[in-house]
């Protein structure tokens, strides 16, 4: 079965080819290059996607239904991205799990599975700590620097045990990664090199204002280079994002990008208001996935 799962997830990602190929309208494109007339409708904060099936329903998930969050750069909404989507989940009914495999900042917690628990309305984990959060670092830095500082390597195989317990234990598992797709784990490894070996289908999370068509394509060629399931994209909002620069920043994503943009997240003033601009993302994620609730 698993081998049947690769070498399904090798051919579906060949088929979408690279960026060049990309048609230059503004629809969606799932890897089938005659059918750019898909409906896309600029609204005030969102794109209008059409009813197609994503990678997901098409059994990208992973064992046990894994999503992994990466971002374009740090300091993007990784987070909070995460502890919104876990808290949806959870709120459906959905037994769902947090996992970091590296954090940085604070070697005594993780202060990401702090703000995502808390962001999600989980006032307690039942997981071990350092099954949530395997590597844990004082130094602010990358996850390859703040581990030489402190005499530590990072051991895959300790991340890798740490995933499978976690994903065992819960119906679906949120893996947060740590700044960019391309953060180096060492001097000789980099994040993306560890999803490419576990082939989980991951969302971008990237801004929603200037700048982030290059950085998010860019990380789109990245993963496929590597073979890396795309399950879609959040565009997250800073406090005044310009609608024209925004909106056309999500149609292009889409259309050359040939991905899903399950929804932009607008900057919001409270926890409350968070909550419900990330409903609508979150039923097109939980749409997405092939799980029978």
């Amino acid at each position: 079965m698993l081998i049947i799962l690769m070498v399904y997830q090798r051919v579906a990602n060949e088929a979408d080819g690279p960026l060049s190929d990309a048609p230059q309208g503004g629809g969606v494109n799932h890897g089938d290059p005659g059918k750019n007339d898909y409906l896309m409708q600029l609204q005030t904060d969102k794109v209008i996607l059409p009813q197609k099936p994503s990678r997901i329903q098409e059994g990208k998930m992973g064992p046990n239904h894994t999503l992994f969050i990466t971002a374009t750069d740090t300091g993007v909404g990784k987070t909070l991205i995460s502890g919104l989507l876990l808290g949806f989940l959870r709120g459906k009914g959905i037994e769902a799990g947090y996992q970091k495999w590296v954090g940085t900042g604070a070697a005594d917690n993780s202060a990401d599975l702090d703000t995502c628990l808390d962001i999600s309305g989980v006032e307690t984990s039942p997981d071990p700590l350092d099954q949530q959060a395997p590597y844990r670092f004082n130094f602010p830095a990358s996850p390859h620097l703040a581990a030489e500082l402190e005499g530590v390597t990072i051991d895959l195989e300790k991340i890798i045990g740490a995933y499978r317990r976690m994903a065992d234990r819960h119906e679906v598992l949120v893996v947060e990664g740590a700044g960019g797709l391309l953060v180096p784990l060492s001097r000789e490894l980099l994040l993306a090199d560890l999803l490419a070996q576990l082939e989980l289908p991951t969302i971008i999370v990237s801004r929603s204002g200037l700048g982030t068509i290059n950085h998010t394509l860019l990380t789109i060629e990245a993963m496929r280079a590597r073979r890396i399931p795309i399950a879609g994209v959040i565009c997250t909002d800073s406090k005044d994002e310009d609608e024209v620069i925004a909106g056309d920043n999500m149609k292009i994503l889409a259309g050359m990008g040939r991905i899903e943009v399950f929804g932009r997240l607008p900057y919001c003033q409270n926890e409350q208001e968070l909550k419900d601009a990330f409903l609508p993302i979150g039923k097109r994620i939980m749409a997405a996935l092939p799980y029978p609730g």
